[in-house]
């Protein structure tokens, strides 16, 4: 008695009818796409050929409001990414009593729940180097000369140094300085305009009731957050025409000069820099000064 071994090349000669086999070779096919992309995930992602396509968003189209980014989807048509930043001033907090700290923690809780799931909000926090020339015009005196020298640029002199060596060391040269950016998608500029509106009216009634006052960031002051980023806030600026922005002329002033994505970092000029992602926060007892904490 003998067996018979059937080979693969005879289960498919086996096959009785075309159907079959066409039906086994377009499932084989299907496997091998899906095999590959799992394989290489990033195959279809595009990148960036140069550091000023780097730099995330497209162009100014107000002297407020940046396009983020087009055509992108929003539900079954395509629409635009429109953002505005604000500078929010420092906020009396830490040195307040506890009840307080509780009702401006509160406000800004409400200022957070005002917004929908249709809109971004980015909180930046800038720990920065002081400015020298920003701080000399507006903190030290200025020197009188000429038909108006009265005789005491000596004691001008001595007070100048007396307040810039106390800022040195009280802070290290450093301030922080604390942003809001919002982000909406919208089919056109009107329609963004008006949502951007809205949403700021509902900042600055949360913000008025933390002690403070919001200030929207124009265009060329937003191309000088960029240039302090990426730059350094030493480098100096001109004010940017309507004419080049038009052209993105500005992304050459604020773009830093070299820009290299490692595996679990990244480089631009002379500067290491490291994105951290918390997946989960504590579901109980969490605390106003949990980041610092962890920081």
């Amino acid at each position: 008695m003998f067996l018979k071994i059937k080979s693969k090349k005879a289960e498919k000669k086996a096959v009785k009818s075309a159907k079959e086999a066409d039906k086994i070779r377009v499932a084989r096919k299907n496997n091998k796409k899906k095999k590959s992309k799992f394989q290489n995930p990033n195959a279809a992602r595009k990148i960036k050929k140069t550091v000023i396509q780097t730099i995330p968003y497209e162009r100014f189209i107000s002297d407020y409001i940046m396009l983020v980014k087009s055509n992108i989807k929003i539900g079954k048509q395509t629409g635009n990414l429109y953002s505005k930043s604000y500078l929010i001033p420092d906020i009396n907090y830490s040195s307040l009593p506890e009840s307080e700290q509780e009702i401006k923690l509160l406000a800004y809780v409400d200022l957070l729940n005002g917004f929908d799931s249709s809109a971004s909000v980015q909180v930046t926090l800038f720990n920065t180097k002081i400015n020298k020339k920003d701080f000399e015009e507006r903190v030290l005196l200025q020197y009188k000369e000429g038909e108006e020298d009265d005789g005491a640029n000596e004691k001008r002199e001595e007070i100048n140094s007396i307040l810039t060596e106390k800022l040195m060391l009280s802070q290290n040269g450093i301030q922080c300085k604390k942003y809001i950016t919002v982000t909406v998608s919208a089919f056109d500029f009107e329609t963004a305009n008006t949502r951007l509106l809205n949403y700021e009216a509902h900042l600055n009634l949360c913000v008025g009731r933390l002690g403070t006052e919001m200030i929207p960031l124009k265009a060329n002051e937003r191309v000088r957050l960029l240039a302090d980023i990426f730059r350094g806030v030493d480098v100096e600026l001109w004010d940017v025409t309507r004419a080049e922005f038009a052209r993105c002329s500005e992304k050459m002033l604020c773009c830093p000069d070299y820009f290299e994505f490692k595996k679990d970092y990244f480089m631009y000029n002379e500067k290491y820099a490291r994105c951290v992602y918390f997946q989960k926060l504590p579901s109980s007892s969490v605390q106003d000064t949990i980041f610092k904490d962890i920081l």
